[in-house]
């Protein structure tokens, strides 16, 4: 700041300075007009140092821009007076001389009026929207369109409102889905425990023609409710941080088979066939439990959504530097919408016709978490039927080991 005013008065007062000592007979006297000059300069000096305290009082951004363009032109109007009286006018011409300049300043104020005005009301404007955000009203615009400062601020404020609002939309539509998630896990746990409690009061009474087949549906609806726990459970290691688990080199072929092995009696109650492709290097380091368990929900939603007598097919291929494994089945398939939100852990996935994807309706929520802790992604791709593929990356040199 102090750079900013000294620099210019003390160029003008050596120009000065100069110009004078050019010659020794010119219409000003060098003793008297000097210091003159310099004390001018001082005098300015101390108004641009003090004023600035005074106008950051006032409340009117408006009187303000006056006050500082009145100093200016008395500044101005006093310099001139001045050394029109050191160059010995005639008082006719220093009266018209003083009007002349009375006149400019007045036009000057008239212009300076124009211009605060429009920067008052741009200021009012980025105040009212910045209150209306701070109470709350993330809707709030400024609608300043300014190349200055004040417009910076203004689309500052505008980008932070909006950027506010849309975090808010996301925590709602978060809220809302951790809602319905919670009440659906709720339903799958009275479910079972229902009919528990149905099958316990009949053995009790000795209601229960067969006790054995109380005793089957107990234990399968008990393990209903320990799949559920153990998706739950998963879940909370996801999404409390990165996962920690043993990698060993695998063959992933080899955990598609498996996968496809364990599923065969799902499938052949829903009249579905299984099958494997694989086409090139298959081999990546991972958790064996955690891949296994990732390619198993996704043949179970799989399965669970083919048309009877259809195949899903499980195809392996190498791609990008790892494997990519997808899953297809003749369903329905997603939509756009859903598949925006499919891997959600806030919602509850169901397909595009409404029926909840079966199970816990955890199945990809987890295959996602398994998936991205091997540094992989997981994605859904276009129809006709249902496409979800997954890519595990694969260890350099695993790749020159074998190649």
């Amino acid at each position: 700041m102090r750079v900013i005013v000294l620099g210019p008065i003390i160029i003008a007062v050596v120009g000065v300075v100069l110009i004078m000592g050019l010659g020794e007979n010119g219409p000003v006297a060098r003793p008297v007009a000097i210091p003159l000059f310099i004390g001018l300069a001082a005098g300015t000096i101390v108004v641009a140092l003090v004023i600035p305290r005074f106008i950051a009082r006032i409340r009117s951004l408006r009187r303000e821009i006056l006050a500082v363009a009145l100093a200016a032109m008395v500044t101005a109007g006093t310099t001139i007076a001045v050394s029109a009286g050191l160059t010995f006018l005639q008082r006719g011409q220093l009266a018209l001389l003083l009007v002349v300049s009375l006149m400019g300043a007045a036009f000057g104020l008239v212009v300076e009026y124009a211009v605060a005005r429009g920067l008052a009301v741009d200021a009012r404007e980025l105040r009212s929207a910045a209150a209306r955000v701070a109470q709350g009203d993330l809707s709030a615009r400024s609608g300043v369109e300014r190349a200055d400062e004040i417009g910076q601020a203004a689309r500052a404020i505008d980008m932070m409102a909006a950027r506010l609002a849309a975090l808010e939309a996301e925590r709602i539509n978060e809220r809302t889905a951790r809602q319905a998630f919670l009440a659906a896990i709720g339903h799958d746990l009275r479910t079972p425990l229902a009919a528990l409690r149905a099958a316990l009061d009949a053995l009790e009474d000795d209601l229960a023609p067969e006790p054995r087949r109380y005793f089957a549906a107990m234990r399968k609806d008990i393990e209903a409710m320990r799949r559920l726990s153990d998706d739950l459970f998963l879940l909370a290691r996801i999404e409390a941080g990165p996962l920690e688990f043993e990698r060993v080199p695998a063959d992933l072929a080899e955990l598609a088979d498996e996968a496809v092995e364990a599923l065969t009696p799902v499938a052949v109650q829903e009249s579905v066939t299984l099958r494997v492709s694989m086409k090139g290097f298959t081999m990546s380091e991972v958790g064996i439990s955690e891949i296994s368990r990732a390619l198993r929900n996704l043949l179970d939603n799989a399965i669970r959504h083919a048309p009877p007598d259809t195949e899903v097919v499980l195809r392996l291929v190498e791609q990008d530097g790892g494997v990519v494994i997808r899953v297809v089945d003749r369903g329905d398939g997603f939509s756009d919408e859903l598949r925006a939100r499919i891997f959600s852990t806030a919602a509850r996935p169901i397909r595009s016709e409404g029926r909840p994807l079966g199970g816990t309706g955890l199945g990809l929520t987890i295959a996602k978490g398994l998936v991205e802790a091997h540094g992989g992604r997981i994605w859904v791709e276009p129809g006709p039927g249902g496409h979800v593929a997954m890519w595990i990356p694969a260890p350099t040199q695993m790749h020159r080991a074998v190649h």
